[in-house]
């Protein structure tokens, strides 16, 4: 219950960070925040591990942002991202079965 609950704290903070933009456009490290968001709602079965290292890599973008370092912070948002996907896959092929 508490992980639960974290993660989705997790998800309203990222999703604020989001929403912070003072431009109509959103950039690449935005849609890549919502992105990590929307596969993160989904609610798929993980590992504590996978669901740490998520956390993990996202926290520490989100802090490469505030620094300004949008590159360094999408090469982990991407990662996140490719986890997450990875996780999805599996989620799905393991209820299919």
């Amino acid at each position: 219950m508490k992980l639960k609950l974290i993660s989705v704290l997790l998800i309203v903070m990222l999703a604020v960070a989001g929403c912070s933009s003072s431009g109509s456009k959103s950039s690449p490290t935005e849609e890549k925040i919502a992105t990590i968001n929307t596969l993160m709602s989904k609610g798929y079965e993980m590992s504590q591990n996978q669901r740490e290292t998520i956390n993990q890599l996202t926290a520490d973008g989100n802090k490469l942002v505030s620094e300004g370092k949008t590159a360094e912070a999408n090469k982990l948002f991407d990662e996140a991202i490719k986890l997450l996907e990875v996780i999805g896959e599996t989620d799905r092929f393991n209820k299919s079965e």
